[in-house]
């Protein structure tokens, strides 16, 4: 890295097990060392020659040649995490979420530098490191919560094919794909798989939404913002939007001939079923799921904005774990979600959550295993318990929940 004059020595601030640090090392090389290039030299001035001091990577510090000590702490418990002699050497931390930073610099033991993590009205940059549409939709509100709490100024990066639509639910955030010239920090918005660089603790301990949170630093989860609808009910009469699949066939209903039934029932109530997958089939896995034939097909790659706006206007939608629910939240309008390979806790709390917890369930959220490296971490394809989280959800279950939603809502619904 020849922009930089002087090697990188990272530190941590927690004691991590054995394969948590050969697992930094690896992001360190196949990531975070490339960041460093993204990011530029350390930028932050400190009126002391060759002193350089950011946040745009975890913490940056830049200390020339010379006699120097540098203390390194969190400013609310005092947890000291680096106190060494320090000279010709950019000191970055292994940790890139919020953390109070105190730094101070000795120089022949006389303090010439100190200073406190303040992100008050500063340039904040966040990236929403996720390609999915639900984690992005999850955790931007706790983008907005922390500009408002700090008054800062907040850049955002998302994937190309969710800024357009975010620029439409979000037109006060500023979006750019390089970060601006004043960032004075950096946060990365990932679920945390065992991510420690990213998360302080295991995403899969906690609510989807609250891995903003704890990256953030912030006390409580972000509320929802609401969609607002950009144009006016365009059918006429009462429908229900489904989503019948997801970013892995593990989370897609399998109940032979299940969403066919839940049409036919939806039908009988008097609804028009509409269904607004991107896809009519998608196979993967050996399995093949596809738009259920009573259903109307709004399918294809419509704007994000139509579809909030379908569902916005729609009595309930009834999907999965998937990026679909995630937007109907965000519309407002009531989510059926079918799933079982997930914590009844992890997506958020107002769901009409269908699951059967009388067979193997919510793998997602177990440590032990990763969900995302094989589509039934618990059970062979032969066992007669391959998938049942999500092939033992009778549709008799289902209609039961639907039943309840549609009372609980009633009074909406007749308005």
């Amino acid at each position: 890295m020849e922009m930089f004059p002087y090697p990188i020595q990272y530190f941590p601030c927690r004691k991590y097990s054995e394969k948590q640090q050969e697992l930094m090392e690896e992001n360190n090389r196949i990531f975070f060392n490339e960041m460093h290039v993204h990011m530029g030299a350390v930028a932050g001035d400190t009126g002391i020659d060759g002193l350089k001091l950011d946040f745009r990577n975890g913490l940056r510090l830049q200390v020339p040649a010379g006699d120097y000590h540098v203390r390194i702490a969190d400013a609310e418990t005092g947890t000291v995490y680096f106190d060494e002699d320090a000279a010709e050497v950019i000191l970055v931390s292994e940790e890139k979420y919020y953390i109070p930073w105190f730094i101070e610099v000795f120089n022949a033991g006389q303090k010439v530098f100190e200073h406190c993590f303040d992100p008050t009205g500063q340039r904040i940059h966040i990236g929403v490191v996720s390609t999915a549409m639900g984690d992005t939709i999850a955790f931007l509100p706790a983008a907005v919560m922390f500009a408002k709490q700090h008054q800062a100024k907040i850049s955002i990066d998302v994937r190309e094919k969710w800024r357009e639509f975010i620029q439409c639910a979000y037109p006060e955030i500023e979006q750019c794909e390089k970060i601006p010239e004043d960032t004075y920090a950096v946060f990365w918005l990932v679920i945390g798989f065992d991510d420690p660089h990213f998360i302080p603790t295991d995403g899969r301990r906690i609510p989807m939404r609250a891995s903003a949170q704890y990256i953030l630093g912030q006390d409580c989860i972000a509320p929802r913002i609401p969609w607002k609808p950009r144009k006016l009910r365009i059918i006429a009469e009462p429908y229900v939007c489904i989503g019948v699949q997801a970013s892995g066939v593990a989370k897609t209903w399998q109940w032979p001939n299940g969403w066919d039934e839940i049409v036919a029932y939806l039908k009988q109530l008097g609804y028009r079923v509409l269904c607004i997958d991107r896809d009519r089939v998608v196979s993967d896995q050996g399995i093949t799921v596809k738009m259920p034939a009573g259903a109307e097909d709004f399918t294809g790659n419509i704007p994000l904005a139509e579809r909030a706006d379908m569902l916005a206007y729609a009595d309930f939608f009834i999907g999965l774990g998937s990026g679909l629910s995630w937007l109907a939240w965000m519309a407002g309008c009531p989510v059926i979600m079918l799933a079982g390979f997930s914590a009844v806790w992890y997506e958020f709390p107002e769901v009409y959550r269908v699951m059967n917890p009388r067979v193997c369930n919510g793998c997602f959220n177990d440590v032990r295993v990763h969900f995302l490296r094989k589509i039934c971490p618990y059970h062979e394809q032969k066992s007669p318990h391959y998938l049942e989280c999500q092939r033992q959800i009778a549709p008799a279950m289902v209609k039961k929940v639907i039943d309840r939603c549609r009372q609980e809502h009633k009074k909406e619904l007749l308005q």
